[in-house]
């Protein structure tokens, strides 16, 4: 899922919803149990830790490629588009090559 285009970079989420809430109520867990036991700032890291480690594995920052070539402008022209395969000019030396199939006498060629 995008979640912002920022010119050429793009922010993606690329977790769970389930995830997401459990790691919300670790971090809530956390800072309340911190603050009522009056130990907030050790909590308080602890919830920023993880807090990290749900941004580094479900978000992603990818750059998007130049959709016209580099620096130096497009490259050659159709560079990505292959030609078609021409076939050989006559079949390889261990191939058997089979006759054509004669028109019959009654065929397309003696209507014309």
């Amino acid at each position: 899922m995008t979640v912002t285009h920022l010119g050429r970079t793009v922010v993606t989420y690329r977790g769970c919803f389930r995830r997401f809430l459990w790691g919300v109520a670790a971090v809530a867990g956390l800072l309340i149990g911190g603050g009522v036991a009056g130990v907030l700032a050790a909590t308080g890291a602890a919830a920023g830790v993880i807090v990290l480690v749900w941004l580094a594995a479900t978000v992603r920052v990818l750059r998007l490629a130049p959709s016209c070539g580099g620096p130096g402008g497009p490259g050659p022209g159709g560079a990505g588009v292959r030609e078609p395969r021409r076939p050989k000019p006559c079949p390889p030396g261990g191939a058997i090559a089979l006759p054509l199939p004669e028109d019959p006498p009654d065929g397309a060629a003696a209507i014309a």
